[in-house]
């Protein structure tokens, strides 16, 4: 049996690279792929590390769409089962998401997405926290297996 985990991160890796060394960071640099494969390689590492927060106040909001639009063409490439796990990872970022930090997208307070943090509830916490342990122990897994297989096996993306 294949490790996709180690699959997908080293598959991605390199999109990343062209994102933040060949680019400076503009995602612009990237075709719509690239973007959703340097965003979909961020999202995964930082959830398995230290959860859907630290994902989202490290990359902001472009980021986690770009992310999102990903997982939602890969669920739409997919069928029966496939595209069930794929929705489920999809909804999952999307419910965090609604519930934590969309109601700071136009709050004032709010200069750089790292000052979201002091306005996190206990609430927040635990609806991460959550993310993360489902993420982590079945959805994690599932994503790259299935972002590896849309973009390395079906597109043939390459850098």
């Amino acid at each position: 049996m294949e490790d996709f985990d180690e699959l997908w991160n080293a598959y991605a890796a390199e999109f990343n690279d062209k994102l933040e060394n060949a680019n400076g960071g503009d995602w612009s640099g990237l075709d719509e792929f690239e973007q959703e494969i340097a965003a979909l390689w961020k999202l995964a590492a930082d959830v398995y590390s230290n959860g859907f927060d630290e994902f989202f106040l490290s990359w902001g909001h472009e980021c986690y769409s770009y992310a999102m639009r990903g997982i939602k063409r890969i669920a739409d490439a997919n069928s029966g089962l496939k595209k069930v796990g794929c929705n489920n990872v999809y909804k999952l970022f999307e419910s965090a998401y609604n519930k934590v930090f969309a109601r700071f997208e136009n709050d004032d307070r709010i200069k750089s997405y790292e000052d979201i943090v002091r306005y996190l509830t206990e609430k927040d916490e635990e609806i991460l926290e959550k993310t993360y342990e489902d993420f982590d122990e079945k959805l994690g897994p599932l994503l790259c297996e299935r972002a590896y297989e849309f973009y390395h096996d079906k597109l043939d993306k390459r850098v």
